[in-house]
């Protein structure tokens, strides 16, 4: 490669220092959402303007655009410079889907406060599911519908039991139901004579229930022979599942009036505990703010900040690779996609710094974080300057056409979710308001 001339260092510098600017509003969108935290709704308004001016920028600046240069270049047909442009999109799109999803599992998911919160939920799914496993061997829980389980959980607690422990005594007031999940235990009739067994119970086996929905005094007692892992649900919390599920009240009844059983094993024909499992489980769809930041922490590792810096730079390059590669003089630049991508970064940047201190990370690992990405943004550009410039049009477009369906997929799946959650059906009005508004810049 010959060495660049004067008048080509400068227009490097000069695309290089434009990518800086259209990254500077990571900073600035790190200092206002760590030490001013403005409200989840602002932030959203700001980020569907910004979504809005993407799209925009996505739709004329690069594929109509780009389609024009290979119909007025290399005389291509419509559909010719389309397909180059929607092959080029699709590959970029499926490429970061690919690359979010791997780095979304190592951590990279913090970045973007919406990825986080879906992130999150997955594993809280995944964690429940094995106490749903558990809880379907109880055939009484089995009459509660499984849409209402996700509250339920909230009310199960793992008890670690030694061997040869007493869990309740005979005569005993009732204090819950438990569920044994490994271990067993022996219900006998006087817990000082082992030789009264009533029943040996194991793993998947539930006891404790008649007294509690009797109200009446054990009539037994429970002594553990292994270390017993149990899963209980305390008296005033079935009491209140009483209130709020009717389906579990008119079970009670039914066994109080000794007709659970046959109601139960009709219920059984109709939803077996696998069928009952899985719509328990994809009920799930919510966290509790200490949920979130108990998750939050704990999947925040070691290997977390690398897989974070990774998926921001596969955010931040396509863009700085754009600009870059579509810079020739500041009198001739279109200006157009370098607010949007000011504005898109912004708010992104306010509400991931906040999600990231909730993390555990601190200041300076964020502000270290988009200072190297700023760094690694202005050397795409300047790459992008360099080798793209002057190349042939089919490549040019082609390139700019993948950098575009990598943003459009990352607004599409973490901007106008995120801005939406936040900010409600108003966002859609900033989003048309941010289009227009790049859409009469580039009229100019």
């Amino acid at each position: 490669m010959p060495p660049l001339e004067t008048f080509e260092i400068t227009r490097v510098f000069s695309a290089t220092l434009l990518a800086i600017i259209g990254m500077i509003s990571m900073i600035v969108g790190t200092i206002i959402g760590i030490y001013l935290r403005p409200s989840q709704r602002t932030n959203a308004i700001i980020m569907a303007f910004g979504t809005g001016a993407l799209i925009q920028a996505l739709a004329i600046e690069l594929a109509f655009k780009g389609a024009q240069r290979l119909t007025s270049l290399l005389h291509y047909s419509g559909l010719q410079a389309w397909i180059l442009v929607a092959v080029g999109f699709i590959v970029g799109g499926v490429g970061y889907y690919l690359g979010n999803k791997s780095l979304d599992k190592k951590g990279a998911a913090m970045r973007h406060p919406a990825l986080a919160k879906f992130y999150l939920l997955k594993i809280k799914r995944e964690e429940s599911s094995d106490i749903l496993k558990k809880l379907s061997n109880v055939e009484l829980l089995r009459s509660i519908p499984p849409e209402d389980m996700e509250s339920i959980l909230d009310f199960v607690t793992p008890i670690e039991v030694p061997p040869n422990k007493t869990i309740f005594h005979r005569g005993d007031p009732a204090d819950g139901l438990y569920l044994i999940t490994d271990g067993q235990v022996n219900i006998i009739a006087d817990s000082s004579s082992n030789e009264q067994v009533i029943a040996s119970l194991g793993p998947g086996n539930s006891f404790g229930e008649m007294a509690l929905l009797t109200g009446e005094m054990r009539s037994a007692s429970a002594v553990t022979t292994t270390q017993t892992t149990l899963l209980k649900i305390d008296k005033e919390h079935f009491d209140a599942l009483m209130v709020v599920s009717p389906s579990l009240k008119k079970s009670v009844e039914l066994l109080n009036s000794q007709r659970i059983l046959i109601n139960v094993q009709k219920l059984q024909r109709k939803l077996d505990k696998e069928h009952w499992q899985k719509i328990a489980i994809a009920n799930i769809h919510r966290l509790s703010k200490m949920e979130e930041l108990n998750l939050m922490q704990k999947h925040a590792s070691s290997g977390a900040p690398f897989a974070l810096f990774l998926g921001s730079l596969m955010d931040t390059i396509p863009e700085s690779i754009i600009i870059g590669a579509s810079f020739v003089s500041f009198d001739t630049y279109q200006y157009t996609f370098l607010a949007a991508v000011f504005l898109s970064n912004l708010p992104e940047a306010m509400a991931s710094s906040h999600a990231m201190i909730e993390s555990g990370f601190s200041s300076k690992r964020i502000f270290t974080l988009w200072g190297s990405l700023i760094i690694a943004g202005a050397i795409a550009a300047a790459l992008g300057n360099i080798f793209l410039l002057g190349a042939q049009p089919t490549i040019i477009t082609f390139v700019e056409a993948l950098a575009g369906g990598g943003i459009l997929a990352m607004v599409a799946s973490v901007m106008m979710p995120e801005a939406y959650e936040d900010g409600g059906a108003e966002v859609g009005l900033a989003t048309i308001a941010g289009f227009l508004a790049a859409f009469f810049f580039a009229l100019l």
